[in-house]
């Protein structure tokens, strides 16, 4: 964004950006383009929808704990991998932890969430055990759904 074509959001807007300064008593100024850790990441413009930041348009957001966050962020973060496997989904993690999820099923969001929240306290392998059953337990019941 620049100064002529400024974005105006509405109160509750969710927006992916880089927080680039935060004065004390006065709103925060964001930014849309990519910053010093953003390196080898395409540089796309945020209005055309194609830039790594933006307005996060559907899904469901949830706060969740700065730990998890951290632990989200991280590159093998297994419980995301087991995920990814099966279901096609779009993932913010935000280092405020906030965490918004978009996949192209209601049903895929719940399981989604609920398979974040479940990892904190779960192995290994019964993180992959339980993305498997949740990922085939859901599936049935869509299939079900689909029958009736």
């Amino acid at each position: 964004a620049t100064k002529r074509n400024k974005p105006t959001f509405s109160a509750g807007t969710l927006i992916y950006a880089r927080v680039d300064s935060l004065p004390p008593a006065m709103d925060p100024t964001l930014s849309c383009q990519n910053g010093p850790h953003d390196a080898g990441v395409p540089r796309k413009d945020w209005m055309t929808n194609e830039g790594t930041y933006g307005i996060l348009k559907g899904g469901t957001c949830r706060k969740i704990t700065l730990g998890l966050a951290r632990e989200l962020l991280y590159p093998r973060n297994l419980v995301l991998y087991e995920l990814g496997k099966s279901i096609a989904f779009e993932l913010c993690i935000g280092v405020n932890g906030f965490l918004w999820v978009h996949s192209t099923r209601p049903e895929y969001t719940i399981l989604i969430l609920n398979a974040i929240m479940n990892s904190q306290v779960l192995t290994e392998a019964q993180v992959r055990g339980m993305v498997k059953s949740l990922v085939d337990t859901v599936n049935r019941q869509i299939e079900d759904d689909e029958e009736e």
